[in-house]
């Protein structure tokens, strides 16, 4: 498939005329009555498999924007930042794809990955731009009982911009349980164990304007019960 389109946007009331802190990102936010139409160009050539024992989609993409409106860090005492909302012309190209093989009856694998590259059209990387991910998923079904094993390796981010650092690359592992029953003639039921973060990686999102100062959760374990009527 291949998708070419067209769109705009209207600056948001916070992007025009915020003047203030923002407890939530820890910011000084300023707004720019003068913003325009914010205008975007896209490309997306699409490669999808829906059938056999390999299935599984492929994509490239190219948005190229006018008037892309971001948050520019004009400032930063430690970690408060004074941020204005701003526009440039800015450009971004990414990959992502998923593929899954049927390797037994009960058993699938998954293979996936994403991973976009964001310049401003001047030069420089855009803000807080997420870090290229890949990772595999190991997918078990037998009878009323079925489990899943994902790792996810998310690379470090030195595409930065002015006033970033750069993030440190990490592995997530995460794995799941779970027994499915029927209640009644109407509804299914299933009862999971899930671990995530098993290996308990100390992470950050660099999408995050916290950083550092609030890392993803350490390793966890829930349990429950899902109904679906």
């Amino acid at each position: 498939g291949l998708s070419l389109a067209r769109s705009q946007r209207a600056p948001s009331a916070q992007e025009l005329f915020a003047d203030g802190v923002h407890l939530a990102t820890n910011t000084y936010e300023i707004g720019t009555e003068t913003l325009d139409l914010e205008t975007v160009h896209s490309a997306e050539l699409t490669l999808r498999k829906r059938e056999g024992r390999i299935t599984g989609t492929l994509s490239a993409y190219h948005y190229d924007y006018s008037d892309y409106i971001f948050a520019n860090t004009l400032d930063q005492h430690e970690d408060f930042r004074l941020i204005r909302y701003e526009q440039a012309d800015a450009r971004f190209t990414g990959l992502e794809g998923e593929v899954t093989a049927t390797l037994t009856p009960w058993l699938s694998g998954t293979v996936y990955g994403d991973y976009v590259r964001a310049k401003l059209d001047n030069g420089g990387n855009l803000p807080r731009i997420p870090a290229g991910r890949l990772g595999g998923r190991l997918s078990a079904f037998n009878g009323p009982w079925s489990g899943e094993v994902d790792y996810t390796r998310v690379f470090e981010q030195s595409d930065i911009a002015e006033y970033e650092t750069k993030t440190a690359g990490y592995n997530l592992l995460s794995a799941s349980v779970a027994y499915g029953f029927n209640i009644g003639a109407t509804a299914d039921a299933e009862i999971f164990v899930r671990g995530t973060n098993l290996l308990d990686e100390r992470a950050w999102s660099h999408a995050s304007f916290l950083g550092e100062r609030a890392p993803m959760r350490g390793r966890g374990i829930s349990t429950g019960v899902r109904v679906r009527f």
